[in-house]
């Protein structure tokens, strides 16, 4: 292991903590909410609203100097048919501002996500990312589904 290997663990340990106890103090207790992650990173899933939010920390990408925190909601399986339709009005919310959020595709979904390295992250951060996807996620997928059909990810458990 190399050192920058050793600080890339040492971060990712940090940022754990400040999610932990970010997730602690929503209420529910962290190590019952934490799921395998890839790559030595980690991961905890919970719900916000009828939303579920998954949280990841991954080592740093080549040209990466440092590890990132991910949290995404899948909230909405596409309906085949509207997908031009819901695929514009998803890029005219990402550019309204959904404060740090953006919608994406990844595979037949749609979820909501934020990004930023861990690098100087903070207890407050954490918190207001948590938050904001949970609501962004809790909003739209009631929204999406009932404007271009498909099923909330939610419905589907």
């Amino acid at each position: 292991m190399t050192v920058f290997d050793d600080e890339v663990q040492q971060e990712i340990t940090r940022a754990a903590r400040l999610v932990e106890e970010t997730i602690t103090a929503l209420g529910i207790d962290a190590a019952s909410v934490r799921m395998p992650a890839p790559g030595g990173g980690k991961a905890w899933s919970l719900m916000r609203g009828s939303a579920a939010v998954a949280i990841f920390l991954r080592s740093p990408r080549p040209g990466e100097d440092a590890p990132f925190l991910r949290v995404v909601s899948p909230i909405v399986v596409i309906d085949k048919g509207n997908e031009a339709a819901l695929f514009r009005r998803l890029l005219e919310l990402n550019a309204s501002g959904l404060g740090s959020v953006a919608f994406g595709v990844h595979d037949d979904r749609v979820v909501a996500v934020s990004e930023r390295p861990t690098r100087d992250l903070d207890p407050s951060e954490v918190r207001y990312i948590l938050q904001v996807v949970g609501a962004v996620a809790d909003h739209y997928d009631d929204e999406l589904t009932r404007l271009f059909g498909g099923t909330k990810v939610s419905d589907r458990r």
